[in-house]
């Protein structure tokens, strides 16, 4: 919903189309595993603990 948000008050709701505005599973899985590995150490893990697009 935050991406939405973002979208919609930077470049317009107009922007808020399928084929204009969509991000990557895979990005936001690794944003997901580094969240939880900073949950749990207390610290960002390096860039080999998840994949690099």
């Amino acid at each position: 919903m935050k991406y939405l948000v973002t979208v919609a008050e930077t470049v317009g709701e107009e922007w808020l189309q399928p084929h204009l505005f969509r991000f990557g599973a895979s990005s936001l899985l690794n944003d997901v595993l580094l969240q939880r590995q900073k949950l749990a150490t207390g610290h960002y893990s390096g860039p080999d603990y998840v994949t690099i697009d």
